[in-house]
């Protein structure tokens, strides 16, 4: 397994995050519904499969990217209810297997009395099931057999996107404020969307869960886990230079560490200079180019000069006097485009109210 994948990070791959999984746990354990709120690529997803190993918790995992339409969103609810049933039951499972050898599109229906419970199977059909009542269902059933669940709503702003999302959203919200056995988290690649969902006080999903940032991880956490990764890959320490340089250049941001990492590691001796390191990074940064500049090119002209300026140096005064005369650009031309750049994370605002560009391979190409 690759200490520094492209994708989800797990086990020896995963690097720290100690605070983050100890309050996601405790979330999970207190019924709490959690948005985890983070840029692209900030290894959101690694964060909650690691929480879901580290407690073996039983969940399932919905992503709504693809939906278009409230059919495609009642339809990845479904799949899903039908999967965390299976898990909350393997017995309803190898039943389900033994009964639709012949009958391919066969699925159970689960019945809830004051006896107890029955299974029903029953044959598909394109009727709608309402979101809110799988969801309240399965819940139910978990409840009653005592066992505690999770389900992950990824890349749940595209709700938002549809035509008349409202509704949905409303469901969503009854079934969630109503589970008793069913903790929820919610997360998305588009923090201004999934914010709006859950802060505007004129949507359903309006403080419904307790909001967690995701912010990048501590240089000094990468020094100690850069480390045990060159002794098990060279049974060698990196030096002081080379490991703040990859800490510098990506600026830990978790994807672009692990971007450079891999090439560093595939190396059969470690690097020993600074220069090194950078050279890698150019090298990564130009084999990617096609990726990392995709965004920036469909750009209109004002946001790429304010993107080219941030890239030399962030401001803390992005409409004042010295940073007009650094852009060129006319002060309600300049907030437009700001505005516009922090809507699409391309521009954040850092802890101490500089605004700063998000993406380092970005900043290293266009400076």
């Amino acid at each position: 397994m690759s200490l520094f994948p492209a994708g989800i990070a797990f086990g020896e791959a995963f690097c720290n995050r100690v605070e983050e999984r100890t309050r996601l746990k405790k979330h999970i354990d207190n019924l709490r519904h959690t948005v985890l709120i983070a840029p692209r690529r900030y290894g959101k997803s690694s964060l909650i499969r690691q929480v879901m190993e580290d407690n073996q918790c039983i969940y399932v995992w919905i992503d709504f990217l693809s939906v278009t339409n409230q059919g495609d969103v009642e339809a990845k609810i479904k799949k899903a209810c039908k999967e965390l049933l299976f898990k909350l039951a393997p017995e309803l499972k190898k039943l389900q297997m033994q009964t639709t050898e012949l009958v391919k599109s066969v699925s159970p229906e689960l019945n809830l009395n004051a006896l107890g419970q029955t299974l029903t199977l029953h044959f598909d059909t394109d009727e709608s099931i309402a979101i809110d009542e799988m969801l309240l269902q399965i819940d139910e059933y978990a409840f009653k057999k005592g066992k505690r669940a999770v389900i992950v709503c990824d890349e749940f702003q595209q709700i938002s996107q549809i035509a008349d999302c409202e509704p949905a959203e409303a469901l969503i919200r009854h079934a969630v404020e109503r589970a008793q056995a069913i903790t929820y988290i919610f997360s998305g690649s588009n923090r201004h969307l999934l914010s709006e969902m859950f802060s505007n006080s004129h949507r359903p999903l309006y403080r419904l869960c307790q909001a967690m940032m995701l912010e990048r991880i501590a240089a000094s956490e990468y020094v100690k886990f850069l480390q045990a990764a060159a002794l098990k890959q060279w049974q060698q320490s990196l030096s002081e230079n080379v490991i703040q340089q990859v800490t510098s250049l990506t600026e830990c941001h978790p994807f672009y560490v692990n971007g450079l990492c891999s090439e560093l590691w595939q190396a059969d001796t470690p690097p020993t200079a600074a220069e090194q390191v950078e050279q890698v990074w150019a090298r990564y940064i130009e084999m990617n180019k096609s990726i990392i500049v995709a965004e920036y090119i469909s750009l209109p002209l004002n946001q790429k000069r304010l993107i080219t300026v941030l890239a030399q140096a962030p401001t803390d005064a992005p409409f004042g006097a010295e940073f007009g005369l650094r852009t060129k650009i006319p002060s309600s031309s300049t907030r437009r485009a700001l505005d516009s750049l922090l809507e699409k994370d391309i521009v954040f605002v850092d802890a101490d109210g500089y605004y700063r560009l998000l993406d380092p391979a970005v900043k290293y190409y266009v400076q």
